[in-house]
């Protein structure tokens, strides 16, 4: 009873700091890090605000863990410039700091805050939507290769991932606006009922409307990969997209934040036991499993992304497929 009294005080004092930093208007810089789950969107968050500036909003749209938002489907798709009211609403309360929730809120740390880091795993497909109502939000997508994406997600099946695509399919507009032309690959790769295969398939697709949705200067794109490999220069690159060319040049990650454990995963501690974050997934697939995926992905124009040598990220694709976006 002390406990739950103990912790009731807690997150009444919080939300009162919370509220009085949006009374105080220090919510107007608002970054949303947008990217598919086990991409290593919790690690880059904690790296983006090594300084503490941000207040930290831990995937304010879940769909199953954040009470407010159980109205929303997995992947939830809304057409920019048709927001209904009540998405509107809500959107506007977390992009405004107002909306707060304890989970979400978990990871505050300080009084005071210049600015709001959204953390997300399932608002890609809402981000266009979301961020054509609000205009001063400045997205990123981070990106992970789906392979490792898939095999993560598949020794964590016990949490709360979307497992079949074709529930994607029952998104009337979503269909209409971007999945017409897959409809048969994704009811072929559905039948199949190989979960890596389906995980690969939602990650194309997830991935595949934003990068059509967006102009290249509204979003900012980054790639686990790169972040893992050089943390300084990407992270650098993500606060001079949301601040302006002179973000950075205080930045200093200090080696404790880089290797710092967090709930999704450390990279570094797979370095430390001889795997690499980037590549593990090639010994862990069946080859005509991995055969299998590149073709799902081909279908979207994402097959070339990763270069098959050391499966690093190919810029080129991003740039053809933001070429043609509709």
């Amino acid at each position: 009873m002390i406990e739950t009294l103990i912790s009731g005080i807690k997150n009444f004092s919080k939300k009162l700091v919370l509220r009085a930093n949006y009374k105080l208007g220090n919510y107007r810089e608002v970054l949303w890090l947008v990217g598919d789950g086990r991409s290593g969107t919790t690690w880059v968050s904690d790296l983006i605000n090594h300084d503490k500036r941000y207040r930290q909003m831990f995937e304010p749209f879940h769909p199953q863990l954040v009470p407010a938002m159980d109205f929303l489907s997995p992947h939830h798709y809304v057409r920019p410039l048709e927001l209904d009211e009540r998405v509107k609403r809500i959107a506007g309360d977390v992009i405004n700091g107002r909306f707060t929730d304890t989970r979400v809120d978990a990871r505050i740390c300080t009084l005071w805050h210049q600015g709001l880091l959204i953390k997300d795993i399932f608002a890609n497909l809402l981000c266009g939507a979301v961020s054509r109502e609000f205009p001063h939000i400045k997205p990123v997508l981070l990106i992970r290769n789906p392979f490792a994406v898939a095999c993560s997600k598949l020794k964590t099946k016990d949490w709360f991932w979307l497992t079949e695509p074709l529930e994607l399919l029952k998104q009337v507009t979503l269909y209409e606006d971007h999945l017409m032309p897959f409809e048969d690959i994704i009811r072929e790769t559905s039948a199949k009922k190989n979960y890596v295969l389906n995980q690969i398939l939602i990650w194309s697709i997830i991935n595949y409307v934003p990068l059509h949705q967006f102009r290249p200067k509204d979003l900012h794109i980054c790639f686990y990969e790169d972040i893992y490999t050089n943390p300084h220069h990407e992270v650098a690159k993500i606060l001079c997209f949301a601040r302006g060319p002179h973000a950075a040049d205080f930045l200093n990650l200090k080696k404790e934040v880089i290797k710092q454990p967090n709930r999704i995963s450390n990279p570094e501690s797979n370095m430390l036991l001889g795997r690499c974050p980037i590549s593990t997934w090639k010994t862990e697939l069946d080859p005509g499993l991995i055969n299998d995926g590149y073709d799902i992905l081909g279908h979207f124009g994402l097959a070339d992304l990763y270069d098959d040598d050391n499966a690093l990220p190919n810029r080129a694709v991003i740039k053809k497929l933001q070429g043609t976006r509709s």
